[in-house]
């Protein structure tokens, strides 16, 4: 028998690496990465290709870039972790599954959408406002839909100011994008998709933290539903 082994890029490689050498205690939480010159020579990559890979580390928190000083381990780190115990939670593996992230995301993005709209500030509001912005050009393909609509949830985690929820938010990464793959995958229309999460986003401005939260509430609900609908049409 002949196993299918699934390609990753260089960018992939490395992240996962980098990863595994701090969840090994290589690196330290407050300590500073190698250098980047040191890096290229350890992974044999291009500039880009590495510099891709510490953004992706860096938007998930795991480490933090300083100007002109280097790239740090993350003060909190517990996202690696997490994301092994979630591993055998992959809701492809069980119908059941989808069913429960779906209650999960509803729990942790409704009480995110809240807070945001307790506190939140004007430069908060063009964060957002930025990220619904849909531009075809860039949304391209369903993964590159699915990175968006996550970025959305993503950056109401960050402003939350729960370290905890964001940690927490951020550890289904990997289970969220699948979902939110086989979403893309079920619609035509992604603008409109995306401006499911529009009434939301006024809510938050509003500063009404009720309405917010019953919105964020039913948001991945409606987006199974196109799942299941999908599912049973092309069967």
């Amino acid at each position: 028998m002949t196993i299918q082994l699934h390609k990753i890029t260089a960018t992939e490689a490395v992240v996962e690496s980098l990863k595994e050498r701090i969840r090994n205690c290589e690196f330290n939480p407050g300590e500073k990465l190698p250098s980047e010159q040191a890096l290229l020579k350890e992974y044999d990559v291009s500039r880009l290709t590495l510099r891709e890979a510490l953004a992706k580390l860096a938007a998930w928190g795991v480490i933090q870039v300083r100007h002109g000083k280097g790239s740090y381990i993350g003060e909190n780190i517990s996202i690696p972790a997490l994301d092994n115990v979630l591993i055998p939670m992959f809701p492809q593996q069980n119908s059941d599954r989808m069913g429960e992230l779906v209650e999960a995301r509803n729990m942790i993005e409704s009480e995110l959408a809240a807070k945001v709209a307790e506190n939140r500030t004007p430069d908060q509001i063009i964060v957002l406002e930025k990220l619904l912005d849909y531009d075809h050009q860039k949304i391209t393909s369903a993964k590159k839909f699915a990175d968006r609509d996550y970025a959305f949830h993503l950056a109401l985690s960050q402003m939350s100011g729960n370290e905890f929820l964001h940690c927490m938010y951020q550890a289904l990464y990997r289970q969220i994008q699948f979902f939110l793959i086989r979403y893309a995958r079920s619609i035509t229309d992604w603008k409109e998709a995306l401006d499911r999460h529009s009434p939301i986003l006024e809510a938050i401005i509003d500063q009404d933290s009720e309405t917010a939260r019953l919105l964020a509430r039913d948001h991945a609900k409606v987006c199974a539903s196109y799942i299941r609908q999908y599912e049973q049409e092309t069967r």
